[in-house]
């Protein structure tokens, strides 16, 4: 079973077109389903993160294209994180890393929601970390909620602030660690292109993906 999934994931290939070595495509499907509903795959990550190392904490979000198989959810689309942008139909992807580069949570938004807003579920996991991230997430209420929670930040003024915030471009310089991170999981076609109609669904694969990189990833 876990050999038929890992297959999707890294080939993207539909349910229905599973190689016969791997048996009946539902029976696969179904299990990958009960595995999803059950949080195993969320609750294995957390287990890893338990080791995430260092006090660096890298927060940003990167864009997943939706394929048109996965645009027509029950419900809606913006139940099932999809939204509409300049470049069509996207899922937001947030995600943050330890010092090494492994993700340590990871969560979904509709394409069109602004970062911040999208990783508000990752923040409780940062307390007493320092968060490293970029201009789009320079904002005094964001600055704000993270102080609140007895978080520092890293993250560089926007051009034309009348008092910019001062921040350690040593620090800064590590933020290609969670870029790295996207570019690796993305090589997973079932990641780089969301065939998934339901949210939970393919955050399974993401958090999947982000087990592998934690098994595999030494640098």
């Amino acid at each position: 079973m876990l050999s038929a999934i890992l297959y999707v994931l890294r080939t993207g290939v539909p349910w229905r077109d599973l190689p016969a070595c791997f048996g009946p495509w539902s029976s696969v499907y179904t299990r990958y389903r009960r595995w999803c509903d059950a949080g195993l795959f969320a609750q294995m990550l957390a287990l890893l993160t338990v080791d995430a190392e260092g006090e660096l904490r890298h927060l940003d979000c990167s864009h997943v294209k939706l394929h048109q198989h996965g645009s027509n959810p029950a419900g809606g689309q913006a139940a099932q994180a999809m939204g509409r942008t300049k470049g069509g139909l996207n899922t937001k992807l947030s995600a943050v890393v330890d010092a090494r580069g492994r993700a340590v949570g990871v969560s979904l938004a509709p394409g069109q929601q602004h970062d911040q807003h999208a990783v508000l579920p990752l923040l409780a996991g940062v307390r007493h970390r320092r968060i490293v991230a970029d201009k789009g997430f320079d904002a005094d209420i964001f600055r704000l909620g993270l102080h609140q929670q007895h978080t520092r930040c890293c993250i560089p003024p926007k051009r034309g602030r009348r008092h910019p915030s001062r921040f350690h471009r040593g620090y800064y310089r590590r933020r290609h660690r969670i870029e790295n991170f996207f570019g690796r999981i993305k090589a997973q076609r079932r990641i780089s292109t969301r065939y998934d109609k339901l949210a939970h669904t393919f955050l399974g694969f993401v958090q999947l993906a982000a087990i592998i990189d934690w098994l595999f990833h030494r640098f």
